[in-house]
């Protein structure tokens, strides 16, 4: 049973791809590194918002730029299909994926694009304003692109099939829940918190449950894969103890010690 739409391969993307790949992008290909491409959905009108789907290959993205205006303007950008990334200049890359929203103000320099592994599609929307105008800027140096690119390919390559493997005859939309959305989506979310911060949070709210099977045992197993040292969880479920109960802190320690055994 499958899941998930593979966004790599161009055939089953667009599946995914519901507004449609258009034409390929030749006016602002100067300003992409890899092929794009653009359907318009609607005739730009002064005074009103404009829409397009914009579809990028894997590995695509184009250059950094700003959309200025002296008052109003920017873009909205509406993920639709696939994978991709958007980063403002100074800021960590945010991942996108299918529903997801990033309003972009004038006068904020950034780019956008497909990740390396997969196609990805989003509707532009040109906010109306005033004295509106693109400024395009430098590419995106294959430097920075690449810094990107294990984040993404490690997340591939870690997926979770535990409910597929354990549950996917019985209870399927469980396991693609489980899988797709809880590991796949809600722990690749690295905005606001990062793995290691997510990995401290969920190992104390287990511990405050009482749990100490084998999901418990497996959450120890991550944070030690994701930095938090042996002296660090020691303090985590110490910390813990006094809110979620010292018996439930001594269960916890006696998985910790197993966990950390060779540390």
């Amino acid at each position: 049973m499958q899941y998930r739409i593979n966004t790599m391969n161009e055939t089953d993307f667009e599946k995914q791809n519901i507004f449609g790949k258009g034409a390929p992008n030749v006016n602002f290909a100067k300003y992409f590194t890899g092929n794009s491409y653009l359907n318009p959905l609607t005739k730009p009108e002064k005074g009103k918002p404009s829409f397009a789907n914009v579809t990028f290959e894997p590995g695509c993205r184009n250059n950094w730029h700003i959309h200025h205006a002296t008052s109003g303007g920017g873009q909205v950008l509406i993920c639709t299909a696939g994978e991709g990334w958007y980063q403002e200049q100074g800021k960590e890359a945010v991942s996108l994926t299918p529903g997801m929203v990033v309003t972009i103000p004038a006068e904020v320099k950034h780019w956008h694009g497909a990740k390396a592994d997969s196609w990805f599609s989003h509707i532009a929307v040109e906010v109306p304003g005033e004295n509106t105008s693109n400024e395009w800027l430098e590419r995106v140096s294959d430097e920075v692109y690449r810094a990107l690119v294990p984040a993404a390919q490690k997340a591939a390559a870690g997926k979770v099939t535990a409910g597929h493997d354990q549950l996917g005859d019985f209870a399927p939309k469980f396991a693609e829940l489980n899988d797709d959305v809880l590991f796949g989506q809600v722990w690749s979310r690295t905005d606001a918190l990062s793995t290691r911060d997510r990995c401290v949070v969920t190992v104390t709210a287990l511990l405050a449950q009482g749990l100490e099977d084998s999901s418990f045992k497996f959450h120890l197993m991550n944070a030690k894969k994701n930095g938090i040292t042996k002296n660090e969880m020691a303090e985590i479920i110490t910390h813990a103890a006094f809110y979620a109960g010292w018996p439930k802190a001594w269960a916890a320690f006696r998985m910790a010690k197993e966990v950390y055994a060779d540390t």
